[in-house]
């Protein structure tokens, strides 16, 4: 396939309908409220529209947007802004309705720590095989198979209780 370049008229309108709750969906998971997801959601966009990114085709496209989503997600989760405000989220008077069902798993997932939650999120949420994630990633294989065992390991504790 050959480059497609997303272009500030009606292809980056098309893109972003397109991958608007793909992106969001990533967001969510690290920012744990809606507030904050549209907001880096927003941001991953303005991004594509400010840039010009070339893309080999769809697959490219999300493993694009999957780590720019998760790393504007890190960098806000690490500002001295975010640590010293308190979410919405947290304000009683105030509620909203999240555009997806999050189960038990997905809940224990969210709240594992950063490492254990890359690889499980882009395993099983988005299907990226162990090599794909570790590219991504910029680690090892290796490192990525063993924060997925890992990961496992503590779900199975959050999840299914100890097993005797």
């Amino acid at each position: 396939m050959s480059d497609s370049y997303i272009r500030p008229d009606e292809d980056f309108e098309a893109f972003y309908l397109k991958y608007y709750k793909f992106v969001y969906r990533v967001c969510f998971i690290y920012m744990k409220n809606s507030f904050d997801s549209e907001d880096c959601t927003e941001d991953v966009f303005a991004k594509v529209l400010c840039g010009k990114y070339s893309f080999n085709g769809e697959e490219h496209e999300k493993k694009w947007l999957s780590v720019t989503a998760m790393n504007l997600c890190k960098d806000k989760l690490k500002s001295k802004w975010h640590k010293s405000t308190v979410s919405l989220d947290q304000c009683e008077e105030l509620s909203t309705e999240v555009s997806f069902e999050i189960d038990e798993t997905l809940k224990e997932v969210m709240a594992l720590p950063q490492k254990y939650k890359d690889v499980i999120y882009l395993y099983y949420y988005m299907g990226y095989k162990t090599d794909e994630i570790a590219k991504m990633l910029h680690k090892p294989s290796s490192t990525v198979r063993n924060h997925m065992r890992e990961a496992r390991e503590l779900l199975k504790i959050k999840i299914g209780g100890e097993q005797k």
